[in-house]
C-alpha cells in the first residue's frame, strides 16, 4: 500500500480533485452529496453557517463556517487552545529536538520547519491534531499575540490516515505545509498546517498564499513591523479545502490537561498551561 502511494501522482489528483470541489454544481445534486457526506462523516449542520440559497460548491460546503457561539475561546490567559475540532493525536515535550509522531516514531523539529526557526522549539512542547473527513476545517490562534512571520515548504500530498502515520517515519517533514509564527506572551508558538491527498489548497487569512501549486519552491517570509497582525486567541488563521493536521508547536514547556491523546477536542478548548 505505501508503495502505491509513493508511485501514483497524488499532487495532480488533488489539484483535479480541488477543481472539481470548486465547480458549481446543480443545487439539486449538490444537496444530495452534501446529504450523503454529512451522513457517512457525521457533520453536524446544525452548526454550519449555510449562505442564503445554500452551498454552491462542495468547497464552500467543506469550509464552512459556523454559527456564531458555536466554540466557546478558553479565557484564560495562561491557557494553550486547540485552534481546530480534531482528535489529539500525540502531545509532550520536544525532548533532543524530537517530536512523537507514533508509537515508535519520532521524527526531527528541524526537519519540519527547515531553517531559521527550527532551533527555536526545541525544549518546548508540541501537539498534533489530526482533523477527520467530518470536521469542521477552519483553523484558529492557539493563543493572543502577533503574526510576525510565516513559511510555506512544497512536498508529497500523502495521506495522513493512522495507518501510515504508523508507517512512515517523518511523514509531516515529507508533505507539503504552512507554518504560521505567532509571538505570544509565552514565547512563539507555530502553527504548522499540513496538506495530505486531496487537499487542493490550504489558504490563509491573512496572506495571500495558497499550496499545492505548480513549480513551488520552498520560503520563508518575515512580516515587516508595520504589516504584522495582531490576533486574539480563536481569531481564523487559514483554511483546510480537505481535511488535515496542524501541529501546535511551543517555545515554552506546556502543562497537557491529562489524558486528552486519543480524544476530541474542539476549537476554543484548553488543551495545555503555560
Amino acid at each position: 500500500m505505501l508503495l502505491i502511494f509513493k508511485i501514483i501522482p497524488t499532487r495532480l489528483l488533488s489539484r483535479i480533485f480541488g477543481i472539481v470541489a470548486q465547480t458549481p454544481l446543480p443545487r439539486s445534486i449538490l444537496k444530495k452529496l452534501v446529504a450523503w457526506y454529512s451522513k457517512k462523516f457525521n457533520v453536524s449542520l446544525e452548526e454550519a453557517h449555510i449562505p442564503p440559497g445554500g452551498f454552491r460548491t462542495f468547497d464552500e460546503f467543506f469550509t464552512r463556517n459556523l454559527k456564531r457561539g458555536m466554540r466557546t475561546v478558553d479565557p484564560d490567559t495562561y491557557s494553550l487552545i486547540s485552534p481546530v475540532d480534531a482528535m489529539v493525536s500525540s502531545y509532550g515535550d520536544i525532548v533532543y529536538g524530537q517530536i512523537v509522531q507514533a508509537k515508535g516514531i519520532n521524527y526531527d523539529v528541524a526537519s519540519l520547519i527547515p531553517g531559521v526557526m527550527e532551533s527555536t522549539f526545541i525544549g518546548g512542547s508540541f501537539a498534533t491534531l489530526y482533523l477527520s473527513p467530518g470536521d469542521y476545517h477552519r483553523i484558529h490562534a492557539p493563543v493572543t499575540g502577533t503574526i510576525t512571520a510565516y513559511q510555506y515548504d512544497p512536498g508529497r500530498l500523502y495521506t495522513v490516515q493512522d495507518w501510515l502515520v504508523s508507517m512512515l517515519p517523518g511523514l509531516f517533514t515529507v508533505n507539503e505545509r504552512v507554518t504560521t509564527y505567532i509571538q505570544s506572551a509565552h514565547g512563539l508558538v507555530a502553527v504548522c498546517k499540513v496538506g495530505a491527498m486531496n487537499v487542493g489548497r490550504i489558504t490563509l487569512r491573512y496572506a495571500s498564499l495558497y499550496t499545492n501549486r505548480f513549480c513551488a519552491k520552498p520560503y520563508f517570509h518575515i512580516m515587516e513591523s508595520h504589516k504584522q497582525v495582531t490576533i486574539q486567541k480563536g481569531d481564523e488563521l487559514g483554511i483546510f479545502h480537505l481535511g488535515s493536521t496542524v501541529i501546535v508547536l511551543t517555545q515554552k514547556r506546556c502543562r497537557f490537561m491529562p489524558a486528552i491523546a486519543g480524544k476530541k477536542v474542539t476549537m476554543g478548548q484548553a488543551i495545555a498551561f503555560f
